[in-house]
Formats: C-alpha cells, structure tokens, sequence
C-alpha cells in the first residue's frame, strides 16, 4: 500500500473506507481498491471486487485492471459508478 499511498498524497485524493476495504477514485479514470479480496468478474465495462464484507461493482467503459496485487487492485477506464450490491454469488 505504500505506492497508494504516494500517489493519494500527491494528488491529495481523498479516500473512503467501506466493506473494509480503502476505495480512492482519480478524476473518473483511475481507482485504487487497497484491502480487497480479490476479482470476482472482470469485463470492460464490469468490474466485481470481493471486499471483507461484500463487493464493489466498478461500471464503466474501457476498464482495464493495471495492477493487481494481495494488497491492492488498480483499474483505469472512463469509471461512470460503483456500487455496493453486497455478496454476489
């Protein structure tokens, strides 16, 4: 998380915490999920991020996964919103 963490410092990015996961997102192109638990789906325009509690749905056009790390997932595309559906299955 320390390479996150440069990056939210730099472009002074506020961040939110939710199903105990760290969510930073970039001017709608980028985001940054640290404490995931891994890649449920993966598409270019659905992204399905398992999280402590739940999972985070990234929608959007163009989604690519940059990195994925234990730690840290890093997508970028036109991001146009995230939902929190809870468990999917």
């Amino acid at each position: 998380m320390i390479y996150a963490e440069d990056v939210k410092k730099i472009f002074k990015q506020k961040t939110e915490l939710f199903g105990g996961a760290e969510i930073s997102v970039f001017d709608s192109e980028a985001l940054v999920v640290s404490g995931h638990k891994g890649l449920l789906s993966l598409s270019s325009e659905e992204v399905v991020v398992r999280l402590k509690t739940g999972c985070l749905r990234v929608l959007g056009g163009e989604l690519s996964v940059l990195k994925a790390s234990p730690s840290e997932i890093y997508l970028s595309g036109a991001i146009r919103a995230l939902e929190f559906p809870g468990e999917i299955s």
